[in-house]
């Protein structure tokens, strides 16, 4: 009996098969259809999100895909083979798979799975238009086996601003001879493994900051930027520079070139200190748990003490009556509504609320069509114009989840870094805040946010919003303030009417000691004790003086906080002329340590 036909040969033929049903990918594929059995409600949320933000650049209709899955159905099951035969069993298996799911969930799968059958014959960018929504989810093979300079690359597509996104969307044209010497250099590599991975995290970046035509354009140049680094063994150090160019604004090409620094060897091995991971409200987490934690211990004593002084910082920072209670209301009664869907469809509506509410409170100097533009999709919701603040909280509070989903969907994008944070901290206050008054609930509101956006506030700005709660919670631990500093502090809360006018004189500086003094205060230090001394100065000065002159004062003595903090950087002469507009009220000589240090 010949070999084949043994029952061992009829084993490895079964096997062989098994092994390639699904064509060259079989076991990815595989692994893929099983993978997506095992997704839950919210990880499919995630997917149907990214697919529409991906659809924003490459101008793909999500639902003409889905409407035309009857028809691929048909093909599948169709005994004429309109498909190919991996395809089709593939498909098959899909279907089964996901058969009591939505044809929403089962489109995006079938394109994703049908990317991953193809994807050797698949240009880079139509794999990664295809598989980009579930890439965070079911990574597809070939991303652990990058090369450091390729995820530093990444890394840096992952980081892009939009001004950067905007920098990459810029037309260009390449070299005769280099862009020779790529393709030369392409033919040469059987799979560009960087050039994929840039166009998977591209498409699941840029969206979110650039879309149309802008937006593909940046993700074009990622992609071209991945191909030039996977084929950069081929290519001179010139060659690549010049493929760069389209790049290098954006992102330099010798931060991705540049090899880790070796550490340096020592007798003894100490542990390196393991990273700070960003909290659920942001780089700040610690700060904002504590507030939370602290602010539902706050006795009827201390919440009288700080509406009193909120009153006292908004008679200097005219900012009373910037955030009306609705508007609050609305932002809490928001992030309740939307508290079982995914982070980013909070954050689109969250933004969504924001603005709305915003637009109601200033309908009254808004035209028509300004006001009908900031409704946004809640103009379809109700009369808008018939609508005040706190009707809307009421009217934000009765939304569904579905009526959630589709104003999520009428924002274009939003930064989830930024505004996540704010959502996680709305979550962790609206049960306490929702049993406070309307002046109590505003208070908290805008002290949270502002810890939570501590980092994007100029210190002025988050002293305004935070000092009602600079007693009863401090922000700042005193041990990390210099004794100068403290010194400086202690002075600015002892401040007389007649020091905060001399504060409130108007002064400039030279653009040379500006541009000195901002060098030096490159530093967390110096932003702490400009943080310390502007808190000192809007809960002191308004007991003092009001008004515009109480405002003027305040930002002398946060200045103050700020060039004292800068002092080790300076020179004493720039540090004298620096401290010229405070000298009067504050003298410099009264601060010894500083006088001391600069002999």
């Amino acid at each position: 009996m010949p070999a084949s036909n043994s029952l061992l040969g009829r084993i490895l033929r079964a096997n062989e098969e098994a092994s390639r049903r699904f064509g060259e990918n079989t076991a990815e594929v595989d692994a893929f259809i099983h993978a997506t059995t095992q997704l839950t409600p919210w990880q499919w949320r995630q997917v149907l999100t990214a697919r529409r933000l991906v659809s924003t650049v490459t101008k793909e209709d999500a639902a003409q895909a889905t409407e035309s899955l009857v028809a691929i159905k048909a093909a599948i099951g169709s005994s004429e083979r309109r498909v190919s035969e991996p395809m089709a069993k593939a498909g098959e298996a899909l279907l089964a798979a996901l058969e009591k799911r939505s044809d929403d969930k089962v489109a995006a799968a079938w394109q994703a799975l049908s990317a991953l059958v193809m994807r050797q014959q698949l240009s880079t960018l139509k794999f990664a238009a295809h598989y980009a929504p579930f890439i965070t989810l079911i990574p597809v093979s070939g991303f652990d086996g990058l090369d450091p300079t390729t995820m530093r690359f990444l890394a840096a597509v992952q980081s892009l601003t939009r001004e950067k996104c905007e920098l990459l969307a810029r037309r260009w044209r390449l070299d005769h001879e280099a862009s020779r010497a790529l393709i030369q250099a392409v033919t040469k590599t059987e799979h560009l493994k960087a050039e994929e991975a840039g166009a998977l995290v591209a498409l699941r970046t840029i969206p979110a900051q650039l879309t149309g035509d802008l937006g593909w354009a940046a993700v074009k140049t990622i992609v071209h930027g991945g191909r030039v680094l996977a084929s950069r063994a081929d290519l001179s150090g010139e060659q690549v520079a010049v493929l760069w160019a389209p790049l290098e604004p954006a992102i330099e090409l010798a931060s991705m070139l540049e090899p880790a620094a070796k550490p340096v060897r020592s007798r003894v091995r100490a542990r390196a200190p393991a990273s700070r991971a960003q909290g659920p409200y942001g780089p700040n987490s610690t700060e904002v748990s504590n507030f939370i934690k602290s602010v539902v211990a706050l006795s009827p004593i201390q919440w009288l003490r700080i509406l009193d002084r909120r009153k006292l910082v908004a008679s200097v920072t005219r900012q009373g009556g910037a955030e009306p209670a609705g508007v609050v209301r609305s932002l809490l009664a928001a992030i309740k509504g939307t508290g079982d869907l995914d982070m980013l469809t909070r954050c689109r509506a969250f933004s969504a609320v924001d603005r709305a509410a915003g637009t109601i409170a200033a309908k009254a100097e808004l035209t028509h069509e300004e006001s009908m533009r900031g409704y946004g999709a809640f103009g379809d919701l109700a009369q808008m114009d018939y609508v005040g603040v706190d009707g809307f909280a009421k009217l934000v509070g009765r939304l569904a989840t579905g009526d959630w989903v589709k104003i999520a969907d009428s924002v274009p994008a939003v930064n989830q870094d930024v505004v996540g944070p704010l959502v996680s901290a709305g979550s962790g206050l609206y049960d306490f805040l929702e049993s406070r008054s309307d002046e109590e609930a505003v208070a908290a509101w805008e002290a949270a946010s502002a810890l939570v956006r501590r980092l994007h506030l100029t210190p002025i700005k988050f002293a305004a919003s935070y000092a009602p709660f600079a007693s009863a919670i401090p922000a700042t631990n005193p041990k990390s303030l210099s004794a100068p500093v403290l010194r400086y502090v202690s002075a600015v809360s002892r401040l007389s009417t007649n020091q905060c006018a001399v504060l409130a004189q108007p002064w400039h500086v030279a653009d040379d000691l500006s541009s000195a003094l901002t060098r030096a205060a490159a530093d967390v230090g110096a932003r702490t004790a400009e943080e310390a001394a502007a808190l000192a100065a809007v809960v002191t000065v308004p007991m003092r003086v009001s008004g515009s002159e109480g405002w003027a004062a305040a930002k002398t003595a946060a200045f103050g906080g700020r060039v004292l903090g800068s002092r080790s950087r300076l020179s004493l002469e720039h540090l004298e002329v620096l401290w010229r507009p405070i000298q009067a009220a504050i003298p410099l000589a009264s601060l010894v340590a500083v006088a001391k240090s600069r002999r």
